[in-house]
């Protein structure tokens, strides 16, 4: 009987290819570009400051 169930999961599987699937991709790149922007702008906000009393 295990033997058996295991072949029928098996033969409702499929081929192995996601079908539309852009929308879950897109999403990821935009989280990847929304941290990226995010993090240029903290180190921006957190860089290092000339004195404005220094004359070079």
């Amino acid at each position: 009987m295990n033997a058996l169930t295991s072949l029928m999961v098996l033969a409702q599987v499929g081929s192995g290819r996601l079908q539309g699937g852009w929308g879950y991709v897109g999403a990821c790149y935009g989280l990847t570009v929304a941290a990226f922007v995010l993090y240029s702008v903290s180190l921006w906000a957190r860089r290092p400051r000339a004195a404005s009393d220094s004359k070079e």
